[in-house]
């Protein structure tokens, strides 16, 4: 079985509420998730900088695709049956400048948004 890798912020609230979502969504395992505070991959792929992986979710396909942002929601999304309409949606062009807008707001604003959300 070939594995998809997620390196995630795993000193965020937001991001953390997402990944316990991926998991039930990932049944089967597909995706090997990496946190942030020990990020571990293979060999075959390359480790962005901290700064970049602290701006942003980064994806990295079986086959050495890799997706930010947004973009790797989208495509986490259409990896599962469940969600794969939804990704599909969210990837038209008018939704996807809107999710890219979104994510950007959300990530930069994540410690300040969970801050929020835990009073």
């Amino acid at each position: 079985m070939s594995h998809w890798y997620l390196i995630y912020d795993d000193a965020c609230p937001i991001c953390l509420s997402a990944v316990e979502k991926l998991k039930k969504l990932d049944g089967a395992g597909l995706i090997i998730l990496i946190p942030l505070s020990r990020p571990e991959l293979p060999a075959e792929f390359v480790m962005p900088a901290k700064e970049e992986l602290l701006r942003q979710l980064y994806l990295f396909s079986p086959n050495n695709e890799v997706f930010k942002g947004a973009d790797a929601v989208m495509r986490i999304l259409s990896i599962f049956p469940r969600s794969r309409l939804l990704g599909w949606l969210i990837s038209l062009p008018i939704l996807k400048q809107l999710a890219r807008v979104g994510y950007g707001i959300i990530a930069r604003n994540r410690m300040k948004i969970s801050n929020s959300l835990n009073r």
